[in-house]
C-alpha cells in the first residue's frame, strides 16, 4: 500500500521504502496488467516460496508451517498454479530447468533485499537459505 499511496500524493519514495511495495493504481484507474511479476512469501516457519507467472517454488519439503502438508519426498517444490491450485502435484524432479530459473530468482530477490525496481537493499533480518545443506551455515549475514 506504501508506493500506491505514494502515487496518489505524487511522492517518490527512496530507495530504503517499500522495497517489496508496488502500486495498485493502475488497478484502481481500470488497467488489467499484472502490478508485479514475481511474488514472495514465507511459511510460518520461515520457509521461503516464489511465484513467478502460474509457477510456485518452495525450496524445501513440506508446508514449512505448523503442518505436515506439501511434498516430503522431494526436497523441493514446484507446481503449476495453472493446472494444479492445490498444489497436490509436485513437477520439481520432472521439471529440473523451472526449478533451476525459480531457485535463481528467490536467490536474486533475497540478494537485492528487494522485489520492486530500485537499489539493492541489505535484508532487515537475516535470511535462512532453503533446502539446509548439512554441516553449511545457509544464512545470509546482512542487517540494516
Amino acid at each position: 500500500m506504501l508506493r500506491t499511496v505514494a502515487d496518489i500524493l505524487g511522492t517518490k519514495l527512496p530507495d530504503n521504502a517499500g522495497e517489496d511495495s508496488f502500486s495498485l493504481l493502475p488497478l484502481l484507474r481500470g488497467e488489467d496488467k499484472p502490478i508485479r511479476a514475481n511474488a514472495v512469501s514465507a511459511s510460518s516457519g520461515g520457509t521461503p516460496a516464489v511465484r513467478l507467472g502460474n509457477w510456485k517454488y518452495i525450496p524445501a519439503p513440506g508446508s514449512g508451517g505448523w503442518g505436515t502438508g506439501g511434498d516430503q519426498a522431494q526436497p523441493v517444490q514446484l507446481y503449476n498454479l495453472a493446472d494444479d491450485l492445490g498444489e497436490t502435484n509436485n513437477l520439481a524432479a520432472a521439471e529440473p530447468g523451472k526449478v533451476a530459473e525459480m531457485k535463481t530468482l528467490l536467490e536474486m530477490l533475497i540478494t537485492a533485499g528487494r522485489s520492486s525496481p530500485g537499489a539493492a537493499q541489505t535484508n532487515d533480518v537475516k535470511v535462512v537459505r532453503y533446502p539446509r545443506a548439512a554441516g553449511r551455515n545457509n544464512t545470509a549475514k546482512t542487517a540494516k
